[in-house]
């Protein structure tokens, strides 16, 4: 037995290998791996270097096939030159031949289960990193294919674009950095999808800093002119810059490329999901906007004043009405009187105004946030004690100096002592308004789907990894079964149930999305390799023998 199993293994072996090169050079050449990584703006050059990596993602997707076809042609040849009926002559249990197949499946099984949970996630980290430190070149050619570059709430696009020489760039900065320098350009900046500023700049030059885990980068516009869309006002500025910001790479991880670890990680806890950890971002602005105008609305009902602290001044606001936008969340103030008081014991200014704005926006920093106060309406500005030589001045608007919302020791109190992990409770009762109430339900389904989904993953992968040891057995047994040559019969026959369990795999991975059918998803995936490993059974129990 050990001779005919050397023999059978080294026939095996030897078709495995040669079917499983073709088919990876077909895949990786084709391009069909290469759709995987796709990325907006990744060039010929970057998609060069990418494909270096794909060799191994290929070989996880086709090495299935490629033990099917190895193990139908080597057993079904050794039938058709009657080597199988020469064994059975010699008293041989034909079941004995099969050891070479199945530790083929073994070795397929481990190898594929191992390749998506570990050798794939660490391929596609390493594409990111080529993304990364290609960024530049990236957006380069994003600008030549006249695509904006997106980052953040910006979006930027350019006539000319031009890498700055490393020898004209200082010393302290060639290490790391990466200048490029634009010219005819056009900005926008956006908040909640709504357009909040738009407008242009002669130059423009922005730094990518790589000098950390993630790439920042920092926009220096020069010679421009904007119109803020809020507050209706038109601007030129000489110099602005925007940032540092993280910019978001071309390439990005997706929870079917994450480690085996990471989503049993996710699974346990699926608020430590990338995607789900944005979206709170974006809830805690707008619960913390929620909270600005439930404690305005609080003061005004009490004593109609309420006050605010900045860096170096304080705010102390009176009004004779308020009005709250639920939809926008922010304040609406009629009859305004401000104080605003500088630390320094400098004079205060009075304002006085006909109507005040305020609301809540996010600073560059996106976890910090600042509070907006614009006076709209005969607005009239004046000194505390008046000089000589002051007058009032009068206007149709004027911002007041921004105030950091972590300044306001009352509102840090109500927003800190808010648990966020609340808003997932089915009894959820907070009073907060239409638009929070939105982005609420919006951030539960989403956290609904994406957990169903890792766990659909991990399902999938485990139940699609197993079934290569009875699809190779299977291959086998009908290769040996179908006899007068028809191997290639044979090999079609053994194709069926493969696509069956390829189908339902991605059918019930397709379901993992639906939180609703999570449970039919798992039933989909485990339910196709046990009807794998029932067929595998019944042609070796039944019809093999005979």
């Amino acid at each position: 037995m050990r001779t005919l199993h050397a023999y059978f293994g080294k026939e095996l072996l030897k078709t495995f290998l040669m079917t499983s090169a073709a088919l990876t050079l077909l895949i990786v050449m084709g391009g069909g791996v290469a759709n995987l990584f796709r990325g907006e703006g990744v060039g010929a050059g970057q998609m060069a270097k990418i494909v270096l990596y794909l060799g191994p993602v290929a070989v996880t997707l086709i090495l299935p096939v490629a033990a099917l076809f190895s193990s139908t042609i080597t057993y079904g040849r050794a039938t058709m030159d009657n080597e199988i009926l020469a064994c059975r002559a010699a008293g041989i249990n034909i079941h004995r031949l099969l050891l070479s197949p199945l530790i083929l499946g073994l070795f397929v099984t481990v190898f594929t289960y191992g390749s998506w949970n570990y050798l794939i996630p660490y391929l596609t980290g390493t594409i990111e990193d080529i993304t990364r430190r290609d960024l530049p070149s990236i957006v380069v050619g994003q600008f030549q294919k006249g695509k904006p570059l997106a980052y953040g709430k910006y979006r930027i696009t350019s006539d000319h674009c031009q890498a700055v020489p490393t020898e004209q760039l200082p010393e302290e900065v060639r290490e790391g950095h990466t200048f490029l320098r634009l010219l005819g350009v056009a900005f926008l900046e956006l908040e909640d999808q709504e357009v909040m500023r738009f407008g242009t700049a002669d130059e423009t030059i922005i730094d990518f800093d790589n000098t950390g885990i993630t790439p920042r980068v920092t926009v220096d516009m020069q010679g421009g002119r904007s119109f803020d869309a809020a507050r209706r006002q038109y601007f030129e500025f000489n110099h602005q810059v925007l940032g540092p910001i993280d910019i978001p790479l071309p390439i990005k991880r997706k929870i079917k490329f994450e480690t085996l670890g990471t989503l049993l990680k996710f699974k346990d806890d699926p608020m430590l999901i990338p995607e789900i950890q944005d979206l709170l971002h974006g809830m805690r602005r707008a619960m913390s906007a929620f909270f600005l105008s439930d404690e305005i609305a609080g003061n005004m009902e009490t004593s109609t004043t309420f006050s605010l602290a900045g860096k170096d001044f304080h705010v102390d606001i009176a009004a004779e009405r308020y009005l709250i936008d639920e939809s926008e969340s922010r304040t609406k103030l009629g009859g305004v009187h401000v104080r605003l008081t500088p630390s320094s014991g400098d004079p205060a200014t009075l304002y006085a105004a006909d109507e005040a704005i305020i609301e809540l926006r996010s600073g560059l920093d996106r976890s910090k946030y600042v509070i907006l106060i614009e006076l709209n309406g005969n607005v009239r500005i004046s000194r505390e004690p008046a000089g000589p030589d002051d007058l009032v001045v009068q206007k149709n608007k004027e911002a007041l100096p921004k105030v950091a919302f972590e300044d306001q020791q009352a509102l840090q109190e109500r927003f800190t002592s808010f648990d966020m992990a609340s808003l997932f409770d089915k009894d959820f009762d907070l009073p907060i308004y239409p638009k929070q109430e939105r982005m609420r339900r919006k951030l539960v389904d989403r956290l609904e789907r994406y957990a169903s989904e890792v766990r659909g993953e991990i399902h999938f992968r485990s139940s699609y990894s197993l079934g290569a040891i009875a699809i190779v057995l299977l291959g086998a047994m009908l290769g040996i079964i179908v006899r007068g040559g028809q191997v290639l019969t044979a090999f079609g026959i053994s194709c069926v149930p493969m696509l069956f369990v390829i189908v339902a795999s991605i059918v019930g991975r397709n379901l993992a999305d639906r939180p609703d059918y999570s449970l039919a998803s798992a039933g989909v995936m485990w339910g196709s390799t046990v009807f794998l490993y029932l067929a595998a059974t019944t042609v070796g129990a039944k019809i093999l023998t005979r």
